[in-house]
């Protein structure tokens, strides 16, 4: 049997999200989801809108300054027009749409 304070904590797990929103190349929206992919999936990807270069990141709270260093990486060595064009925090309705 489990004690009190294991199971107090499994009950208490975060459930915030961060949901990113980039835009970027096109021509380079592969190469992002494999970099991102290439860091132990530090988010996940998502394409929303592919022919106007529009990915979903989403990820964990713990891990937004590692991806915003990695965003600004791949902009100043891969795609220079990346930018973040919204944080749609743990708002499915909104980030699903």
């Amino acid at each position: 049997m489990l004690s009190e304070e294991l199971l107090k904590k499994l009950s208490n797990v975060p459930r915030k999200s961060v949901n990113l929103v980039i835009k970027c190349n096109p021509e380079k929206m592969n190469f992002i989801s494999m970099v991102i992919n290439g860091y132990d999936r530090i988010a996940l990807p998502r394409t929303r809108y592919g022919k106007e270069g529009i990915l979903d990141l989403i990820t964990s709270p713990d891990f937004v300054e590692d991806l915003y260093l990695i965003l600004d990486d791949i902009k100043k060595n891969h795609d220079p027009t990346l930018e973040i064009i919204g944080e749609l925090g743990d708002n499915w309705l909104i980030a699903v749409t």
